[in-house]
């Protein structure tokens, strides 16, 4: 109904629109060259993902099933489990190079009763 074709554009010297996030830089002649960020931008941006990170921390913080006491206390507990299980593997290493010993003293005293 309305598909009419449009009337031929005629090329023109004016550029194109430059990228979005940046400016176009004028050279000598006027044409556009080099592109520099728009730092305006790029700031509002930022800004943008500091305050929905501060929002999302509060609200985090409003809706925790659990009192602010009581979620530092959990937090402790589970970094002691963390730190622990590499005490554990010590003790492993400690409980085994004792009963190594004891085998080897088990052995030494065996091998004596039987020469005698």
């Amino acid at each position: 109904m309305f598909n009419t074709p449009s009337p031929a554009q005629q090329a023109t010297s004016i550029p194109k629109a430059p990228p979005p996030g940046s400016i176009p830089q004028p050279r000598d002649n006027g044409v556009p060259g080099e592109m520099v960020p728009d730092w305006n931008n790029i700031g509002l941006f930022t800004a943008g993902i500091a305050v929905g990170a501060f929002l999302g921390a509060a609200v985090a913080l409003l809706f925790a099933p659990a009192s602010g006491g009581e979620t530092r206390h959990r937090i402790v507990r589970r970094v002691r489990n963390v730190r622990g299980d590499e005490d554990v593997w010590e003790e492993l290493a400690g409980e085994l190079e004792r009963a190594a010993s004891e085998i080897e003293e088990e052995d030494d005293t065996a091998r004596e009763a039987l020469k005698t």
